[in-house]
């Protein structure tokens, strides 16, 4: 019984073991670090910064130090492996050296005919089109050293340059007296190098009087709202990143108040320090307008100016050589000359334009007026610039460049589904400016056709190669540029880019087993004031579905005796609302760390269920519930998060981390379930790729011979992605995939697929695979070829792993999946 113990529990963590023999092999791949260092030099292994002297508190982070080193030590993945050194290690030099030489001599005899040729073609002819020479790629090493890094050897002069930096920072903080030392700790077994800087940085340097100098009558009256504001202040430690913030924001007060042409090289600084009594006099100082006439240096004053007139120039088509105004408006202040075709209503510009006539000029407001023209959407090109005219006014140019007003697209894509095969497509038409107002109009018809198995034929046997599933489903998206209905609350009206979007769909999907339809409408309003920050609120949302059952279909729901599946396919309504807020600040620089976050929560039939009963309305007697046109409406709350990371790697190269949880509750008029559209699922091209969609869960519930779509009402899902380039145009990737689906309550149709909270963390499933990516700049085509790794449904923890030694061969449970997308799955 002690060794079927034994043996039980090495089975049972034969993975771990896996993992600690991987770690240990790169570890010893890793020993070799010196392999490019020359024998009289050493590798730089650490850098350690001790801060050293009395503790007190500092104006700056440790951090801050370590960022302004001259020389770091190679980076390191999980703690201490240095993989990128590892990398570049694995080249080998003399093998290197050999292969270019024999590259270089080929591409040199090639480069050698192309120039006899070229100089026969200029023989004949000088103006004749030359072929360009070509150059050697790169071998098999130098692409790695390219994607490694080379070790860090340690420079003596870059240590002393490091401390030189220290000092200097130390000074600009406001720690003068600072002193900085340096030790080296060498390992002479591997010729490795820590070193550390041992830095005392002594007592600081504070701000004691501030003076502040001015000559200009026009800026002196505003002197006293500056001082108050004013981020330098006695008695704080002295720092020179104050100083250049201040004059930032003078500069920034007074450009805001009509001063056009002042800028902050303007203010100056005088600093007058002790350094016995650790205190610095400040100056600070602004500098008259300077101007030479006839050789005589002549001080004037700072002007303010005004707003005369703006001046809005919708520029023509760059490849029509037309110059003919199409279309004009003018007023004393507000002139519109349109060179397009295109036509624009006065009132977008007039609500976008915040600078008014008379007004002194204002920076912020030129900023402002300049992001709500190009969010917009209908310019690709947007520049304002301002002309002097007479004593001290201002002329303002917006020059604009339209962006297409109207575009259509087409897309087509295959399906797999159980080898059962079919297509989906679309067509897209976009109006970026419907009613001359910035009225943006998305209309889409999405159609499918595909073979799929019946609900009412497990076995297969009438299924043909004649398409049994078809779906088609038109919808419109209408937005409008304002916050319709609320567009004069608060400081709604503001707002630089207000949309309100409005959604109608009509989807029918007609199969042999039933047919859905689903009718919706919706409208809600889009925040985005931060540029990396977007709020959805949908205080509306009315969708209803109607779904006709076959007579045989509907026996097998009632043998089947199942409330979760029957409420699947009854008729509903679902009337609510949607609330989500997103923080998104990708770039589209590929090597930058992002973070995505989106969290959703959706409320529905609670306000009606209220009304009804406070109305004490009579209940549907076959289902006890209330109806709402003359169908029983859903009643639910449901909750999401979805949470990702992007981390830049290698060149190119990116680790992505997502994690994602839902849980909804089915409430009193609609107990049973979530409806189906509402319900969560697991497996497919953007979940658990290792399973077909809807085909895992919930739990560790498993029916073989049911082809019903599994959900849920809680999901839990986790990803990790590695994305590396292969080519200019194919990228790879490497993923693992693990979560599940579970119900909320006891389903005696479903044993196992309750969510308990001392099982859950057995109930995962998890699945891996490799990906390739065809980027074809305008979209990416996906290929994700995934096996199951870990099964939850089935009894033995043992079996539940592919690796377990019982088996000699893939069981049915763990076959390949391949998936295809469009885009990134997350």
């Amino acid at each position: 019984m002690k060794s079927i113990t034994i043996r039980y529990r090495l089975c049972k963590y034969k993975f771990l073991k896996n993992i600690i023999i991987s770690i240990s092999f790169f570890s010893f791949l890793s020993c070799n670090v010196c392999k490019y260092v020359p024998e009289d030099k050493n590798l730089l292994k650490k850098v350690n910064i001790e801060l050293i002297g009395p503790s007190q508190e500092s104006n700056f982070l440790k951090e801050d130090l370590y960022n302004l080193l001259a020389q770091k030590p190679n980076r390191k993945l999980f703690s201490n492996f240095r993989f990128y050194l590892f990398l570049y290690n694995l080249s080998n030099q003399e093998r290197i050296d050999k292969k270019v030489i024999d590259k270089q001599a080929k591409i040199d005899k090639v480069n050698e005919n192309i120039n006899l040729r070229n100089e026969f073609l200029l023989s004949l002819d000088s103006s004749a089109k030359l072929k360009n020479l070509k150059e050697r790629k790169l071998v098999f090493g130098e692409r790695l050293q390219l994607k490694g890094e080379a070790p860090v050897i340690f420079s003596p002069f870059k240590s002393v340059r490091s401390k030189d930096q220290f000092s200097k920072f130390l000074s600009n903080k406001g720690y003068f007296q600072n002193s900085i030392l340096d030790s080296t700790f060498l390992s002479t077994k591997n010729r490795e190098i820590e070193l550390t800087y041992f830095i005392d940085i002594g007592k600081p340097t504070y701000l004691n009087e501030i003076k502040y100098l001015c000559k200009d009558e026009a800026i002196f009256e505003y002197l006293d709202s500056i001082k108050s504001n004013s981020l330098l202040k006695k008695g704080e430690v002295f720092d020179t990143d104050n100083l250049i913030n201040e004059r930032d924001r003078i500069s920034k007060y007074l450009r805001n108040r009509g001063f056009y042409s002042f800028n902050k090289e303007f203010i100056y600084f005088d600093l007058d320090s002790n350094n016995r009594s650790k205190k610095i006099n400040l100056n600070l100082g602004i500098q008259n307008y300077k101007k030479t006439n006839s050789g005589v240096l002549e001080e004037l004053h700072h002007k303010k100016y005004s707003i005369s007139k703006i001046n809005i120039r919708i520029k023509p088509d760059l490849t029509i050589n037309s110059n003919i105004i199409l279309d004009s408006f003018t007023t004393p202040f507000l002139s519109i000359y349109n060179y397009q075709s295109i036509k624009f209503k006065k009132k977008i510009f007039k609500k976008s334009i915040l600078l008014k006539k008379d007004d002194f000029y204002r920076h912020d407001y030129a900023k402002q007026t300049y992001k709500r023209l190009i969010s917009l959407g209908l310019f690709n090109y947007v520049n304002i610039g301002f002309d002097t005219v007479g004593n001290n006014h201002l002329v303002g140019n917006i020059d604009l460049n339209p962006a297409k007003a109207q575009n259509i697209s087409f897309s087509l894509d295959g399906t797999n589904n159980e080898r059962l095969f079919g297509f989906q497509g679309s067509f897209d038409y976009v109006h970026n400016n419907l009613f001359h107002a910035g009225e943006r109009l998305l209309i889409s018809l999405k159609s499918s056709f595909e073979i799929q198995l019946l609900l009412t034929d497990a076995e297969m046997s009438d299924i043909s190669n004649n398409i049994n599933t078809r779906e088609i489903g038109p919808e419109f998206h209408f937005y409008l540029p304002k916050y319709f209905l609320i567009n004069k609350l608060g400081n709604l009206k503001n707002h630089i880019n207000p949309l309100t979007e409005f959604t109608g769909a009509f989807n029918v999907r007609e199969r042999p087993d039933y047919d859905r339809v689903n009718q919706e409408f919706s409208f809600g309003w889009v925040f985005h004031e931060k540029k990396n920050i977007t709020w959805h609120i949908n205080p509306l949302l009315i969708s209803v579905v109607d779904v006709d059952i076959s007579s045989e279909f509907q026996e097998i729901i009632d043998d089947f005796n199942d409330s979760y599946i029957s409420a699947s396919f009854q008729d509903h309504v679902v009337a609510g609302g949607i609330f989500s807020f997103e923080f998104n600040n990708q770039k589209l620089n590929y090597n930058a760390n992002a973070f995505y976050c989106k969290t959703t929560f959706e409320s529905a039939g609670g306000a009606l269920f209220r009304m009804h009963e406070l109305m004490q309305k009579e209940k549907n007697i076959l289902t006890n519930s209330y109806d709402f046109l003359g169908i029983r409406y859903a009643h639910f709350q449901k909750a999401t998060l979805d949470i990702r990371y992007y981390q830049s790697l290698l060149k190119e190269s990116k680790m992505v981390y997502r994690l994602f949880s839902g849980i909804g509750i089915p409430r009193n008029n609609f107990k049973e379930a979530l409806p189906f559209e509402k319900s969560f699922f697991a497996g497919g091209s953007n979940s658990l790729r290792a399973w077909r969609a809807r085909s895992i869960g919930p739990g560790k519930y498993f029916e073989e011979e049911g082809n019903f779509d599994k959900i849920g009402d809680i999901k839990f899902e986790g990803n990790l992605e590695y994305r590396f380039p292969i080519s200019k145009w194919l990228e790879g990737a490497m993923f693992m995939d693990f979560g599940n689906i579970w119900l909320m309550g006891y389903d005696s149709s479903r044993p196992g697929g309750q969510f308990k909270w001392n099982s859950a963390i057995n109930e995962i499933a998890i699945g891996g695979g490799l990906g390739l990516r065809l980027n074809f700049e305008y979209f990416i085509l996906r290929m994700d070829f995934a096996v199951p790794l870990r099964n939850p449904y089935l009894k033995n923890d043992i079996d539940r792993w592919i690796f377990n030694e019982k088996f000699d061969k893939i069981r049915e449970e763990f076959k390949p999946q391949l998936n295809i997308g469009i885009g990134y799955p997350f």
